[in-house]
């Protein structure tokens, strides 16, 4: 379950913030990348906590060693 405190970002915001477009998120999310909620209903709304985004951020860092 989600702290009480965890921020929901939605699909459209985690794009602004990595720079990729919506469906690469959602890519993200259906391969285990991303964590994500949705919302009731066929046409649910989809979230990502900032808890989530943060740990694949972090988990996608290189240095510029390993950029080479």
């Amino acid at each position: 379950m989600a702290e009480q405190t965890d921020r929901f970002l939605t699909v459209q915001e985690v794009a602004d913030i990595l720079r990729v477009s919506r469906w690469s998120v959602g890519r993200y999310i259906e391969a285990g990348a991303l964590e994500a909620i949705k919302g009731d209903g066929p046409n649910g709304s989809v979230r990502v906590s900032l808890r989530s985004l943060n740990a694949y951020i972090e988990a996608h860092t290189v240095t510029a060693k390993e950029t080479r």
